[in-house]
């Protein structure tokens, strides 16, 4: 009789283990809800560590040309500011072109041409190494950095495991 109710007792345990949410807390819904909770968090302390103005993170929703779903993009200040001075550019050279050619050059003007030369390029890679550079640096000091990046790897790691072979992205 003992071995019956020992049965049942493990049938419980089982059903409740099945039901408790760090079962369901493996769904590849709450494990993307609590990713973006963990990104939200490292962002917002990595920006109250940071001490310089350019190496902040910037998060804004962007929905990808094709498609209806938007996404959280998250820079550096300083690209954000590189990427709009660059449009501003383009669009300025457009517009001199246009003006110099008139309706002479059936092809339009030749937009971004001369534009990002060897000197935009090796600013722009000491830009991303000063920031790479930020960012380890803030992360050797700040140990509740650390732990909100394993974190959030770690639920990657949860996530990319709850949909192998399920065609999830």
């Amino acid at each position: 009789m003992k071995r019956s109710h020992g049965l049942a007792f493990a049938s419980v345990i089982t059903i409740a283990a099945a039901c408790s949410p760090a079962f369901a807390a493996d769904s590849p819904g709450k494990l993307r809800a609590e990713m973006a909770r963990a990104e939200r968090d490292y962002v917002d302390l990595y920006n109250k560590v940071n001490t310089n103005p350019e190496f902040a993170i910037v998060c804004r929703m962007d929905t990808p040309t094709g498609t209806t779903f938007a996404v959280r993009v998250c820079q550096p200040k300083y690209l954000i500011t590189a990427n709009a001075r660059s449009a501003s550019e383009r669009v300025q050279t457009a517009v001199a072109a246009g003006n110099s050619t008139g309706g002479a050059n059936a092809n339009g003007p030749n937009v971004g041409t001369g534009f990002g030369g060897a000197g935009g390029v090796s600013v722009a890679a000491d830009k991303d190494e000063a920031f790479k550079q930020n960012m380890l640096d803030l992360l050797q000091k700040s140990p509740e950095l650390q732990a909100l990046g394993k974190k959030r790897d770690d639920l990657q790691a949860r996530l990319n495991e709850a949909t192998k072979g399920k065609g999830e992205r």
